[in-house]
């Protein structure tokens, strides 16, 4: 609550900011977290007292916008930082890509089965609160590496994060490097088998 200071405090802060509100991650609880706390608080449907009880916290801990927008959706998409308007396309499991990407994701998949392989992605698009939400846990040392908000291949629907069983010595992993590059995919982060 407003007066509390340190590293839990900081630790609010920074899922608040990555659930798009503004306030600073300086570890002090002012009024400006408080004032995004109950401001969290009403969108969320929570008792509004500017307190981060249990219930609040479960909340923040949830990723933000946690489902991704329907198939056929326009959405605002980023490209180096700049908004644009794309149309997103399922590609199973709960995911989207953009359109043109997602046919291609889905000719891929559908040759992967034919091979014994089954393709799940865990991650397609990204919205911008999403992305921050990554990009902040990276940053705190609590995620895995994620790009800057509006520059990350997800939010602009071209890159999936796919199940890799095994990582880069798996039968996925083998499939996706001798195949995917004749889909329009490549895995193009070192270090993430999964990053296509």
């Amino acid at each position: 609550k407003q007066g509390a200071s340190g590293a839990a405090v900081r630790d609010l802060q920074t899922r608040l900011r990555a659930h798009g509100l503004n306030v600073s991650v300086d570890g002090q609880f002012g009024p400006g977290t408080a004032n995004a706390v109950r401001t969290f608080q009403s969108w969320k449907g929570l008792g509004v007292d500017g307190v981060v009880g249990p219930r609040t916290w479960a909340a923040l801990r949830a990723a933000p916008s946690g489902n991704p927008p329907p198939a056929g959706t326009p959405v605002t998409g980023y490209v180096n930082g700049r908004p644009v308007s794309i149309r997103v396309s399922s590609i199973g499991d709960g995911q989207t890509l953009r359109t043109d990407a997602a046919a291609r994701y889905n000719a891929m998949k559908a040759a992967a089965a034919r091979a014994g392989i089954h393709l799940k992605a865990n991650s397609g698009f990204r919205t911008m609160a999403q992305q921050r939400y990554l990009y902040n846990l990276y940053i705190s040392g609590r995620g895995n590496l994620a790009a800057r908000p509006g520059y990350s291949n997800h939010q602009n629907g071209i890159s999936a994060d796919i199940n890799v069983p095994g990582g880069y010595g798996g039968a996925t992993y083998r499939w996706l490097k001798n195949n995917a590059r004749s889909f329009g995919f490549v895995n193009d982060v070192g270090g993430e088998p999964w990053h296509w």
